[in-house]
C-alpha cells in the first residue's frame, strides 16, 4: 500500500481503480485507512469475494455514484464538482479464460444499451485484442481475440491514444523466458472520443508489479482549450473538398469491425477537412480586413492613372477575392445563426 499511496500522490490521482487486490474483505478497511482519508471508496465484494475490483476518488474533488457492480466490473458515473467533467466509467478485471470472461463481455454490452454519455472503459481485460498483442508465449488465436472484437463493435467502442509502454503486463522471466502481453486497455465510446479528442493514455513502468498502471488526464479541455470541429456548408464548394473526403474515407483499419471502421474513416475525414479550412479558411475576419485594406491602396494609383492594365488586372484579382470571402463570411453566418 505503500508504493500505491506513494503513485497516488505523484501523479495527482483523482479517480484510481484498483484491480485484483486479493484483500480479504475484513482487512480492506485498514488498508484503506492507511491510503488516507481523502479518498472514499466502492468496492465488488458482494459480487465476488476477493474484491477484486476496487474503484475511490478523492471527495472533495470529485463526486462518483455507483451505477451497477457484477463480478467483472464497477458502473459509476464521475464528475467534477466544478462541474466541468463528467463520464460514466467502467473499472473492469477479466477472468482468466476465454469462458470464464464470456459473461463480462456480454456485461458489457448490455450495459452500452443503457449509456447516453461519454463512456470510459479501462481495466484489466486478461485477454488479447491483436495478433501482435504478446511476445513469447503461445501465439495469440482468433478464438482468444473475437470475443473481445465482438464486444468493442457491438458496443461501439474504441481504444484510446496511447503512450509509454506497448506491452501491459510480463511474467517477469527471465532472457527468453519472459512473456510480455498487452492485456490492459481504455476503451471508450465516440461521445467519449468527439469531447476528449486529445485524451492520451499514459503506460507507466510497472515497479514492483506485473502490470503497468494506466494513468490518463481528464482535465484536456476543462480550461477552455481549442474549439471543436464543426463543418461549414461553404467548404463543400472548395476544389479539393471531393479528394479530402475521399483520401480519408479510403484509410485502412487494422481491425475488421464495422464500428470502429466508420469511426477510423469519419476521424480521417476530419483531420483532413481541418487541415483544409486552416489552409483556406482560418482568420476569415482577418481575411477580409486585408483584402479591403488591399483593395483601397490598389485605387490610389489607379486614380492616378484609370488606364493602367496591370493595376486594372490587380484591382480585378483583388474585388473577386474579396467578394469570393465576403460570400463565405455570409454563409458561415447564416449557419450559425
Amino acid at each position: 500500500m505503500i508504493e500505491i499511496k506513494k503513485f497516488l500522490a505523484s501523479n495527482n490521482i483523482s479517480v484510481v481503480a484498483l484491480l485484483e487486490t486479493k484483500v480479504q474483505e475484513k482487512n480492506s478497511s485498514k488498508i484503506q485507512k492507511k491510503i488516507g482519508n481523502v479518498w472514499q471508496w466502492i468496492m465488488n465484494y458482494e459480487c465476488s469475494p476477493r474484491g477484486r475490483v476496487w474503484i475511490s476518488w478523492k471527495h472533495a474533488v470529485v463526486l462518483v455514484q455507483l451505477l451497477h457492480k457484477t463480478e467483472f466490473c464497477i458502473h459509476c458515473t464521475v464528475a467534477t464538482k466544478n462541474g466541468l467533467f463528467s463520464t460514466t466509467f467502467s473499472a473492469v478485471y477479466g477472468l482468466h479464460s476465454v469462458d470464464t470472461r464470456r459473461p463480462m463481455w456480454r456485461e458489457i454490452t448490455n450495459f452500452n444499451s443503457t449509456v447516453t454519455c461519454p463512456w470510459l472503459v479501462m481495466g484489466d481485460f486478461n485477454a488479447a485484442l491483436l495478433a501482435a498483442d504478446r511476445v513469447n508465449g503461445n501465439a495469440i488465436t482468433e478464438g482468444e481475440t473475437k470475443d473481445f472484437d465482438s464486444c468493442m463493435d457491438s458496443s461501439g467502442l474504441a481504444e484510446l491514444k496511447s503512450c509509454g509502454s506497448y506491452y501491459s503486463w510480463s511474467n517477469k522471466g527471465q532472457g527468453n523466458l519472459r512473456i510480455c502481453s498487452r492485456i490492459d486497455r481504455a476503451i471508450a465510446n465516440a461521445l467519449w472520443h468527439s469531447k476528449f479528442v486529445d485524451a492520451v493514455v499514459d503506460y507507466l513502468p510497472p515497479g514492483i508489479s506485473d502490470h503497468s498502471p494506466l494513468v490518463m488526464s481528464c482535465n484536456i479541455h476543462l480550461g477552455g482549450g481549442s474549439r471543436p470541429f464543426k463543418f461549414f456548408n461553404y467548404m463543400a464548394d472548395h476544389a479539393q473538398f471531393l479528394d479530402v473526403v475521399r483520401k480519408g474515407w479510403d484509410v485502412s483499419c487494422p481491425r475488421s469491425g464495422s464500428m470502429l471502421k466508420v469511426w477510423t474513416k469519419l476521424k480521417a475525414v476530419k483531420q483532413g477537412l481541418k487541415e483544409l479550412h486552416h489552409k483556406d479558411f482560418a482568420k476569415l475576419d482577418e481575411r477580409i480586413e486585408g483584402l479591403r485594406v488591399d483593395l483601397g491602396q490598389i485605387h490610389t494609383p489607379l486614380a492616378a492613372c484609370p488606364t493602367d492594365s496591370n493595376v486594372q488586372q490587380s484591382e480585378r484579382e483583388c474585388s473577386e477575392t474579396l467578394k469570393k470571402f465576403l460570400h463565405i463570411q455570409e454563409s458561415a453566418y447564416r449557419q450559425k445563426a
